[in-house]
């Protein structure tokens, strides 16, 4: 066995506060080495430094005699010895920061003058890492503060004492810090220090293999990516854990969702308004491929941007005032932000839209006429009153262009507005100014987008007038349509405000629908043709089903709406899946018919069925669906089936969060019953991207993710509720990250990624968005356990990492890959937690790069949460391939900042 081989260098000397400011130099012996035959002289090699600093031919005139550096100045090695002293004299006047130096304290305060310059306020330091912890917070390996005594001695009644700080008032001449660090710790008997801080002993043993370690563990303990201030402070023992209000808050959504300051000077119909708009109907068709995996876009610095001060007190008061709601303003209304708004339409023509906005094999029939515009610019002028001022407004062919994009946007999903039996004549002012809503945030110009949002506040406030005036009219189909648009688009439109409003108005058009009947089956009678039927009876009829097929159809997308608030928002369904008797919508061809001759001829070529199935049927009958009469829609009913399952699986979440604490034993077994057996029902249900579309496909996944992990604790985890809130939700997600459970969460996770990346550019901007976010969370969340776990056990250390990461290079599990390519891989993980799991972060592209398949990628360890976030990141982004974060929609925009905050991508 060869010797183990070590340097001999001289001991360090151990100087006082009161050293002279320089030595001059002394004789040093050279190291010495002893080594056998057997061992490499790579590994005994000095280091480049030290051969450099021993060399007959760089003899310096000054030397340290801490660490023994040499210099030629005399400056340059009093600033040295500062160092050692770390007395940190320069402080700055407007904050806490201090330094050894005073370059480092004028180059702070130029910070100081950049902020005030631009009207920034500094950052509260005192929420940040103690300049130095006190022994205790040392010992337990938790934050300190500044304040002496700390937060946390003060509470224990513990001694609050800071070693160098201590030593220094004294008497006794006090080491520096770094030598009483290496002195203050035994050693064994080869010299290897047993510091549990400072595991290295950098002084004594500068061998190239021990200094390689070093550094690696340098550079693990210095990491940007290491974990928050908030997470630090919360991911402790519970009898370290200490709550102080002053801390710094989690990032929330709300900082990034602005309210409704978004108008600043672009005018309504201004120079962008429509988008080139006789040109979008022309324009090709951008087909969505299913296997397509669009990349995902890549952190630009400026969309990264700094936190400031500001924004940390901001956050820290809308924390404190439940953060996920909105804060009404005293005199804040409808109108409040739109003053002095002008409408010109002479730079109409000039704006177009980066991507496909509309269906191009839709082609709706008629014009809007110039009586029709008058009617919608009466109801604008009779709306806003005088709190809008309106110069100008879009001719009746603008108008009608934006209405028949808004028409055929709705064809694209479940199709509940007729697009061959629209009259605009005969249509209401506020079902019109609706559609005109729905076709301009169809556009990606930001104006042509604001004004819609302009326009929904004028549908909104103008129904409420309506309804007022004229009872009947809540049981009108135009009515209970126009109101449905607005909901859609500001459920997710990005402002809180409007979100919030969305949110709380769906309950009157549930209970507007449901007092009409429209949930059950005896509204809908038996109206197809007959053989006799022709002409005006024929038209009659048609027109009756088109009515009948629309409240169908306007039900579902209601119920789908309220499914996707519950489980994105955390709230109680509006509407049971099993009070929904009415039928099934009859199938696209059908509904689609441009006239009742075709639509006749359709449905008697056809026989007719026997029974018409609800969502209340399929959901009794899980293989009814499979067996479905063609004249039913069944991508309708596939959405509906799932839909009515995600009923369920709320309820079941519910009924286990109660559960959990009791000692019935049969109550937990009939819990884990009913969680199986929905578990199987939903993997029984398959659905592909083939014969679903993408946004079904991700719901899927998504569901089968939520009925394995608790999503209300991961967002308290994530700090929705406070620090204390927080803390209960770690302890109670331990057990968690561990369990098979999770590792199911986090596989079906990924699969709602894979799904998302066929979700066709640009249409990425509701509730697909958000399934992506609690996605990533949940995944993020698994791995800051992970990544905790290991810190604490130790098996992050360079030695085990790197023993574990050779072990686990050939078994990497691609959780967001296509299911049939890695099947058994992810059964092993799941089953025996073999392998590494991984995502797939596809780099932001172009169209045409998306297109030609030219997405490049990387790969994201699990074990690394900032690596997590930034696969969230760069898929949002990558959903608007040429678009920049900025200009995008606010809900990605707010989305993106709130993963980037809580990855930690902001120190890359």
């Amino acid at each position: 066995m060869a010797s183990q081989v070590r340097p001999h260098l001289p001991k360090p000397l151990l100087v006082s506060p009161n050293y002279p400011r320089f030595l001059p130099l002394e004789p040093l012996p050279l190291p010495t080495f002893e080594m056998s035959a057997e061992v490499d002289d790579t590994i005994v090699r000095p280091s480049k430094r030290i051969r450099e600093s021993h060399s007959v031919n760089n003899v310096r005139a000054l030397q340290c005699q801490v660490c023994h550096r040499t210099y030629d100045r005399i400056d340059h090695l009093n600033r040295h010895l500062d160092s050692h002293r770390n007395e940190r004299s320069f402080r700055c006047k407007e904050c806490p920061a201090a330094f050894n130096r005073r370059d480092l304290l004028l180059r702070h305060r130029t910070t100081h003058a950049k902020n005030a310059a631009e009207g920034q306020v500094c950052t509260n330091r005192s929420v940040e890492r103690a300049t130095k912890a006190c022994n205790s917070c040392v010992i337990s390996k938790v934050k300190c503060d500044n304040c002496r005594p700390c937060q946390r001695c003060l509470k224990r009644n513990l001694e609050c004492t800071t070693r160098m700080h201590d030593a220094q008032d004294g008497s006794v001449t006090a080491p520096s810090p770094r030598v009483e660090q290496v002195l203050e710790h035994p050693t064994t008997q080869g010299g290897t220090q047993t510091d549990p801080i400072y595991p290295v002993n950098t002084f004594m043993d500068v061998s190239p293999a021990h200094q390689g370690i070093s550094d690696i563990y340098q550079n693990a303990l210095h990491q940007p990516h290491a974990f928050p201030n908030f997470f630090e402070q919360i991911m402790v023992d519970h009898g370290d854990f200490l709550a102080m209000d002053y801390l710094q808050p989690p990032p929330d959504l709300t900082t990034w969702l602005p309210e409704a300051d978004w108008f600043t000077e672009v005018d309504l119909f201004g120079a962008d308004f429509v988008p080139a708009i006789d040109d979008t109907f022309n324009a090709p068709r951008l087909d969505s491929c299913a296997d397509a995996t669009p990349p995902a876009g890549t952190i630009t610095d400026e969309a990264r941007g700094t936190n400031s001060g500001d924004a940390v007190k901001r956050r820290h008061a809308v924390f404190r005032r439940s953060p996920w709601f909105w804060v009404p303003e005293h005199n804040q209304n409808a109108f409040s932000d739109h003053e002095g708004i002008t409408l010109d339409e002479r730079n109409v023509d000039l704006a177009s839209s980066p991507h496909q906005p509309h269906s191009s094999s839709i082609v709706i029939p008629g014009r809007l006429s110039q009586q029709g515009r008058d009617r919608i610019y009466h109801l604008v002028l009779k709306t806003a009153h005088s709190q809008v001022s309106i110069s100008s407004f879009p001719s009746a062919d603008c108008l009608d262009k934006l209405i028949k994009v808004g028409i055929a946007k709705r064809t694209e999903a479940d199709a509940w507005i007729h697009p061959y039996t629209f009259d605009a004549e005969a249509s209401r002012p506020e079902f019109l100014t609706a559609l005109v809503v729905a076709g301009c945030i169809c556009f990606g110009i930001p104006s042509v987008n604001k004004t819609g949002l302009v326009l929904q506040e004028i549908v909104r406030v103008a129904l409420r007038e309506l309804a007022e005036h004229d009872n009947s009219t809540t049981r009108e189909l135009q009515y209970l349509q126009a109101m449905m648009l607005w909901l859609d688009i500001g459920a997710f439109c990005g402002f809180r405000r409007k979100m919030e409003i969305a949110e709380s108005s769906l309950q009157v058009l549930v209970t507007a629908l449901r007092r009409a009947g429209r949930f059950d089956n005896v509204r809908y009678p038996d109206t197809l043709p007959q053989m006799h039927n022709e002409g005006e009876e024929l038209d009659r009829r048609w027109r009756s089903w088109v009515e009948l097929e629309s409240y169908k159809r306007l039900v579902y997308h209601l119920f789908e709406h309220d499914i996707y608030m519950t489980v994105i928002n955390h709230r109680q369904p509006l509407i049971s899946c099993a009070e929904l008797t009415l039928p099934l919508p009859a199938s696209e061809i059908l509904w689609l018919a441009p006239s009742a001759v075709i639509w006749k001829a359709r449905i008697l070529n056809n026989s007719s069925p026997t029974e018409r199935p609800s969502m209340r049927t399929i959901l009794q009958n899980e293989g009814l669906i499979c067996c479905l009469h063609a004249n039913f829609d069944l991508q309708i009913a596939r959405s509906a089936q799932i839909h009515g399952l995600a009923s369920q699986v709320w309820d079941q979440c519910q009924q286990t969060i109660l559960l959990q604490d009791s000692s019935d034993p049969s109550s937990q077994l009939w819990s884990r019953s009913r969680q199986q057996k929905l578990y199987d029902s939903l993997r029984h249900t398959n659905l592909t991207l083939n014969d679903s579309s993408a946004l079904t496909c991700a719901f899927h996944q998504f569901l089968q993710m939520f009925l394995h992990a608790d999503l209300d604790a991961i967002t308290r985890f994530a700090g929705k509720c406070g620090e204390e809130a927080a803390h209960r939700a770690y302890i109670a997600l331990q057990p968690w990250s561990k369990s098979k459970e999770a590792r199911i969460a986090i596989a079906h996770a990924g699969q709602v990624l894979h799904a998302a990346r066929a979700i066709p550019p640009y249409q990425n901007r509701g509730q697909d968005s958000f399934i992506i976010y609690h996605s990533i969370m949940v995944l993020w969340t698994y791995s800051m356990m992970i990544n905790d776990h290991a810190r604490k056990t130790g098996s992050n250390t360079p030695v085990r990492a790197a023993h574990a990461t050779m072990q686990d290079q050939s078994t990497l599990v691609f959780l967001d890959d296509d299911r049939s390519t890695n099947q058994s891989a992810v059964d092993a993980f799941i089953m025996m937690n073999t392998g590494t799991p991984c995502l797939r972060i596809l780099l932001k592209t172009s169209v045409q790069q998306r297109e030609d398949g030219a997405a490049s990628n990387e790969i994201c360890n699990m074990k690394h949460p900032w690596q997590v976030m930034k696969a969230g990141v760069t898929l949002l982004e990558g959903t608007h391939p040429d678009v920049d974060r900025e200009t995008g929609p606010p809900l990605l925009r707010a989305l993106c900042g709130l993963m980037e905050e809580l990855g930690g991508l902001r120190s890359i």
